[in-house]
């Protein structure tokens, strides 16, 4: 049988000593002995450091590893999707500040003022939202059916929501900055909505009115999604109409 000693161990797995020292003296990767009590390490060590290293990558605690890995092997898919939903919502909220900056860049390169308080305030309930209470939407039957059929994947989906989510933050902060509508800002975002509209639901009357009934049930919608489109709507719906192809 493949032995390995810490300093083998350490150069194999990128890991350095001291801190497989810390994780034999922690229980979370105890090591063997050798006759001369020296720390001594098999292939099955091996592959549970590995495991360690990719649960660390993922964003998990040290405390959190130790107890993943007490866990029997059918939980480890459980394990790993909550920790999936975890970083998307992570990410998101990361995705919601770096629109928060093109905006604020954009409004200072023409010379408008950039509403601080208002996207802190936005980018705030945003980053806290929970993505994932859209499973829990209520959807009618035949809507479910046609938004499945409208996103293939949930990266399409991803990507409709955050486009949806940085226009209406973009109005939001145009309205807070007092854009004139009729300024190359104002139309470029206009066109910009018109573009996803029509790219999302192909003029196809059946989903845009299921997206008008997801639009009329914000009651479902998360805290920050509201304020969000509350912000943003009022300056939204006179460029959407002016800038119409």
């Amino acid at each position: 049988m493949k032995t390995y000693s810490v300093k083998e161990l350490a150069n194999l797995s990128g890991v350095s000593r001291r801190t497989l020292q810390y994780y034999d003296n922690e229980g979370i990767l105890t090591a063997d002995k050798n006759a001369k009590g020296h720390r001594t390490y098999h292939e099955h060590h091996l592959r549970r450091l590995m495991q360690i290293n990719f649960y660390k990558s993922v964003g998990f605690s040290l405390e959190q590893i130790r107890n993943k890995l007490k866990q029997a092997p059918n939980d480890i898919g459980e394990m790993l999707n909550t920790q999936s939903i975890f970083l998307q919502r992570q990410l998101e909220g990361i995705k919601s500040k770096i629109h928060g900056i093109e905006v604020s860049n954009k409004l200072r390169s023409v010379g408008f003022e950039i509403p601080w308080e208002l996207l802190a305030c936005l980018m705030n309930a945003l980053e806290t939202d929970q993505i994932d209470h859209w499973s829990n939407y209520d959807f009618p039957e035949e809507d479910f059916n046609i938004f499945q059929d409208l996103f293939k994947t949930t990266d399409e989906m991803l990507d409709f929501y955050n486009e949806f989510r940085r226009i209406v933050l973009y109005a939001a902060a145009y309205h807070a900055s007092k854009v004139p509508v009729e300024s190359e800002l104002a139309e470029e975002l206009g066109q910009e909505w018109n573009a996803m509209v029509s790219r999302v639901t192909s003029q196809d009357p059946r989903v845009m009115d299921a997206f008008l009934r997801v639009d009329n049930n914000r009651n479902q919608w998360s805290q920050g999604e509201r304020n969000l489109i509350d912000e943003g709507e009022p300056y939204l719906a006179k460029i959407v109409e002016m800038y119409l192809p």
